[in-house]
């Protein structure tokens, strides 16, 4: 560069990298395998296409995305057209997609549905190998990072929601290569706490953010779930966000949406069991106080010496039972005695010969409407076939062919067009009579 040549701001020099990218490739094709693809609110899909290799930053308007039978998901293998460009805003390489075709299942994807396949044909995701966790635990491990915001999260839950159990973190890398080994060697330490040095605790949580399916990968790794399915402990899976599921979620006896839920599930609220007992303690001294009263009637009862038998304590509620008893049988009998009557009554006022009159002749004046209806009917429809008749000989009147049958005849040139005046015929004439066609000569035009 010439020490005299102008400098490039950046807007210019990406400006020229966006029209030079785009004018030399052009429109094309590239397969790859969908990763870390996520939607905001606005409906644009945004994710990466990679390989071995390499990996592409690529978009799908919303606009487009509704076109397309394909839902794009994690590990899935894609054929797009698109053009690449550069997104000035952040200076780098973009594919817009503008057509998705589906091209199988990724190499991770792959690996990922055959481990699953081979540990649930060896039972390590059987329902009945699940242990349940303590319904009121005293100490939590937790096996993460010990940096980020997955780990403050859930001190702060457990902090809020029960404040007494004691959580110690055992920190592991929880991506990248070799993390797998990481969290198996921490599950195993645990299930041997005293050999380790560790303090023996309840249960444990393994948990990380969200992220994509190589983020995640170590928890999709066959030593990790058996180092799950071994541990002596329950084990609780709370990997990524709620629509992310790994290998170590179904072989875990309690699988969480995320970090922080599984606080939540795995703990009693404070506040729920400060109501409960408050509860309790008032039910138990209403019994409490309820039984001291009756203890002190019966023990005034004994020493007045007016007891002398048990059975004595009801003879006044028995007595009561035999005067409601009686005076419901007196109640009822009074109400069937009315209603007898009220029926009698009604029964004499009703007179069935009257009502068979009625109903007679009420079918004498639907029968008499019927007929009038029916004459009606028959008058307007003579009406309407008298007008159409009329109708229908006015027509013939006017109609070419009724007049064919009068003796006249039509005349056409040879374009089908019929003639009308003399001056118009052209030399050469069709003539339509009633029983067929003849063609003519115009000896005047032909003349000419």
């Amino acid at each position: 560069m010439a020490e005299n040549e102008e400098a490039w701001s950046v807007s210019n020099l990406l400006s020229f990298l966006k029209n030079t990218v785009e004018g030399a490739v052009g429109t094309c094709r590239v397969v790859g395998e969908v990763s870390g693809c996520r939607q905001p609110s606005s409906g644009h899909i945004y994710f990466t296409l990679k390989d071995e290799n390499a990996q592409l930053s690529c978009v799908l308007y919303r606009f487009r995305a509704g076109l397309f039978t394909a839902h794009l998901k994690e590990g899935m293998l894609v054929q797009l057209t698109g053009t690449p460009t550069v997104w000035e805003g952040r200076g780098s390489l973009q594919f817009i997609v503008s057509y998705v075709k589906e091209a199988g299942v990724g190499s991770l994807q792959q690996q990922f549905e055959a481990l699953k396949e081979k540990l649930r044909a060896e039972g390590l995701f059987a329902q009945e190998r699940k242990r349940k966790l303590p319904r009121y635990p005293q100490t939590v491990g937790l096996v993460t990072s010990a940096t980020g915001a997955v780990i403050q999260d859930m001190r702060h839950r457990l902090e809020q929601r029960a404040p007494w159990i004691r959580a110690y973190l055992l920190p592991v890398p929880v991506q990248g290569k070799g993390a797998e080994l990481k969290l198996a060697d921490a599950l195993r330490r645990w299930s041997e706490p005293e050999k380790h040095g560790l303090p023996a605790v309840d249960y444990i949580i393994i948990a990380r953010g969200g992220g994509s399916q190589e983020d995640l990968n170590c928890f999709n790794q066959e030593i990790l779930a058996r180092a799950i399915a071994a541990c002596s402990v329950p084990v609780v899976s709370a990997v990524g966000h709620e629509t992310d599921f790994t290998i170590a979620d179904f072989v875990s006896d309690l699988r969480a949406p995320t970090p922080t839920a599984a606080i939540e599930l795995t703990t009693p609220d404070a506040q729920a069991l400060h109501a409960m007992l408050r509860e309790t303690e008032t039910r138990l001294r209403h019994t409490l106080r309820h039984g001291l009263e009756k203890a002190r009637l019966q023990l005034r009862v004994l020493e007045s010496g007016a007891l002398r038998h048990p059975l004595d304590l009801l003879a006044p509620h028995v007595q009561r039972i035999d005067m409601f008893q009686e005076g419901l049988i007196n109640s009822t009998k009074r109400r069937l005695t009315h209603a007898l009557h009220t029926l009698d009554l009604y029964h004499s006022r009703i007179n069935i010969p009257r009502l068979f009159a009625i109903a007679e002749r009420g079918q004498e004046r639907l029968v008499a409407t019927r007929q009038k209806i029916a004459m009606q009917l028959h008058i307007v429809l003579n009406r309407r076939r008298s007008a159409l008749d009329l109708l229908e000989q006015r027509l013939l009147a006017v109609s070419p062919h009724h007049a064919l049958q009068r003796g006249f005849a039509l005349v056409y040139d040879k374009e089908g067009s019929l003639v009308k005046r003399a001056i118009e015929a052209p030399a050469q004439l069709r003539i339509q009579f009633v029983d067929g066609d003849i063609d003519a000569i115009n000896l005047d035009r032909s003349k000419e």
